[in-house]
């Protein structure tokens, strides 16, 4: 009798423990579709926020195709790329004012007469401003811009007659992307008439 009262006992312990652990399985099932759920929306609300933010962030400045600058002979006969240095000055984080200290460069050969043309007809998203930049190099270390002109972003590609006075100066290409007031994006493109 004591071995069958034993006997009752343990298969009374065995029935309450698998209904234990079947009542559990269950609320876990329960859960995990609604963790599921909730993961899910996390994810969409998390893609959703990537969109939003792409949308208001220019492409990575790698990404970029850099403007060219084309040397025209006097007859516009002959074209070849013109030396020239393109970089970023800033890039999706342009909140405090950055100096940017134009290098001195490798000159480009030119006779005047000659044209330049400048394309920046490549840039996705187009720049909002673009400034022509004077640019006096006394070293390295000391360059200061002598005059600056805005020019039409639409005008691509933009032609410039080089004259005497040109010749042996630095000049610059500022370009400007701007949400609103908001500078998002600013790169250079340098070059050097000799």
């Amino acid at each position: 009798m004591k071995k069958t009262l034993l006997l009752l006992i343990f298969l009374l312990l065995s029935v309450v423990l698998i209904a234990c652990n079947n009542d559990n399985q269950e609320s876990q099932k329960k859960e995990e579709p609604s963790q599921v759920s909730k993961e899910s929306t996390k994810k969409i609300q998390t893609e959703k926020n990537t969109v939003e933010n792409e949308e208001n962030f220019l492409p990575a400045f790698k990404a970029l195709v850099t403007p060219e600058i084309t040397h025209l002979s006097a007859e516009g006969n002959v074209k070849y790329l013109f030396d020239s240095s393109y970089g970023e000055v800033c890039w999706n984080n342009c909140d405090e004012l950055i100096h940017y200290n134009y290098p001195n460069i490798h000159s480009g050969d030119v006779e005047a007469g000659n044209r330049l043309q400048i394309d920046w007809s490549s840039l996705k998203p187009q720049p909002t401003e673009i400034h022509l930049i004077h640019v006096v190099n006394r070293d390295e270390y000391d360059s200061k811009e002598v005059s600056r002109k805005q020019k039409t972003p639409e005008n691509t590609p933009l032609t410039i007659t080089v004259d005497e006075e040109m010749i042996g100066n630095q000049y610059a290409f500022e370009f400007i992307w701007k949400n609103g007031e908001v500078v998002e994006g600013r790169s250079i493109m340098n070059f050097k008439l000799e």
